[in-house]
């Protein structure tokens, strides 16, 4: 008799708000692919052809979902109790599927070792839990086991003494082991009309009374991640990454400052470790910053008072692509939106700076902002000056939160003249780690961008055709990047989390 699977997919995942607002919890991304596509996968490389999914919020989701994994067919239930019952009652709806008949129950919030469902369907006939021996997590299942291999309890509160481990919410039943436990089941919802149970409350009772015999199938030492809250959600996203695959490829890392690096003046935690530990490895580390109010001088000195030597070669800057612009167009004085560091720069280009006939305006971050500049910029490109701009960042981090940057002044002249710039050099520009790339001999297989903003440093790994890697530790949250296409090939709280388990 061939093996049926089951999914219970119906509920909300209200920890994980505001990502669960407008999907299911097993809709939501684990390193890019998600829950319920990584569990169909599974089924189907166990060579598990029919699997029940029953779903209830935002059922027409899932719906869609399921047919978009080949190697299986889908029966989709929908729970419409969902939000008034629990899974054990989303259970019972699959009975007429799977009772009499073995069958693969697991939860839809677990994302798990493909290799693990493979050999529990390869165990042969009989009741299995898989459990992660000696593992104990406060908010799993745990279970108990006797001298003769038995499972003899299942609960949250079992104590970390007792416990053989944690349930990975993943159990195989034999035909005669499922018509035992929907006869529990339906004794609990049509008689007793409980509807609000889990289904371990009836596994426990049977395993309790020694009515069902049961097995534990010992997965540790394999990875698997039941995923309640944003922390589950991390750890998941670092484990289940085939980043880790290609990491040691790696000859060149593209790192983000601001948000990456550090926060205002302060180092992001663990890392001026991390870039260290890259160098001692023999990668090289180019810092890329968009921010435009600094020189390059001041950066190597920024990043030595936060302990990491550099020299003016590891940095690269929005402004490089200005100057080499001004030189290939012929323009020879501009009016500059930005830091004195800014003018500086151009200036030791030779390039002339709010003097002569302004033939450019050029726009970059300004922490020394002034109406009367403001005024001016604007007056000039009514006038129909040339019009530039280093990039446009709409904010930039700090210890007490985003505060406007150059994509901010860009709206406000855009609003007051109708300009826009007609050219915005720094990333997402491919261009502006060209010459790195030619200079190091690598391709794009050979780096990864690592950064904090989708719509900068993302886009120019897209663009580059490389890896990139997502920190969490500036401007994008985790629920930014849920609903993209395209997703990271990592996510992290911080660099120092970009280390292989």
């Amino acid at each position: 008799m061939t093996i049926k699977g089951v999914i219970l997919a119906a509920g909300i995942g209200s920890r994980l708000r505001p990502i669960t607002d407008a999907k299911p919890k097993c809709l939501v991304r684990v390193a890019g692919v998600t829950i319920l596509e990584h569990q169909l996968r599974a089924y189907a490389a166990a060579g598990v052809r029919e699997v029940v999914v029953v779903a209830g919020y935002h059922a027409e989701q899932v719906a869609e979902a399921c047919q978009r994994v080949p190697g299986v067919r889908v029966e989709l239930l929908c729970n419409t109790r969902y939000a008034s019952t629990n899974n054990m009652y989303s259970l019972y709806m699959a009975r007429e599927y799977v009772a009499d008949h073995p069958f693969i129950l697991g939860n839809g919030d677990v994302v798990f070792d493909p290799s693990i469902l493979v050999d529990l369907v390869g165990l042969g006939d009989g009741n299995w839990i898989a459990a992660d021996r000696g593992s104990y997590a406060q908010e799993s299942m745990k279970i108990t086991v006797s001298g003769e291999e038995r499972i003899t309890d299942i609960s949250k509160t079992i104590a970390a003494k007792a416990a053989y481990g944690n349930s990975i919410d993943l159990y195989r039943f034999s035909a005669a082991g499922s018509r035992a436990l929907f006869t529990c089941i339906r004794d609990i919802i049509e008689t007793q009309g409980r509807l609000k149970e889990w289904t371990e409350v009836g596994l426990q009772a049977m395993l309790r009374a020694d009515t069902l015999p049961v097995r534990p199938f010992d997965i540790r030492g394999r990875s698997w991640v039941e995923i309640d809250n944003y922390d589950d959600l991390s750890l998941a996203d670092r484990r289940f990454s085939t980043f880790w695959l290609r990491l040691s490829t790696k000859k060149v890392f593209f790192v983000d400052l601001d948000g990456t690096v550090y926060l205002g003046d302060r180092p992001i935690l663990g890392a001026v470790e991390w870039i260290g530990a890259q160098r001692a490895a023999g990668v090289r580390c180019f810092f890329l910053s968009n921010n435009s109010s600094r020189s390059k001088k001041d950066y190597v000195s920024k990043l030595s008072r936060l302990g990491i030597p550099a020299t003016e070669s590891d940095i690269v800057l929005s402004t490089d692509g200005v100057i080499e612009y001004l030189h290939r167009r012929g323009l020879r004085n501009v009016f500059v939106l930005g830091t004195g560091a800014l003018r500086r720069s151009l200036e030791e280009a030779a390039i002339g700076v709010n003097q002569g006939t302004i033939e450019c305006v050029v726009v970059g971050y300004d922490t020394e902002l002034t109406y009367e500049k403001l005024a001016r910029a604007a007056l000039l490109l009514q006038k129909g000056v040339e019009f530039v701009s280093t990039h446009r960042d709409i904010v930039c981090p700090t210890p007490d939160g985003p505060i406007p940057d150059v994509g901010s002044l860009l709206a406000l002249l855009e609003t007051a003249t109708g300009r826009r710039p007609s050219a915005v050099f720094g990333k997402p520009h491919p261009e502006m780690i060209a010459h790195v790339l030619r200079s190091q001999g690598v391709g794009p297989d050979d780096i990864a961008i690592i950064g904090d903003r989708l719509y900068t440093d993302f886009a120019m790994a897209e663009q580059v055709g490389c890896d990139f890697v997502l920190v969490l530790s500036g401007e994008t949250r985790r629920e930014d990047v849920e609903g993209r296409d395209a997703q990271p090939a990592l996510i992290v709280p911080s660099v120092a989390d970009i280390r292989a388990e």
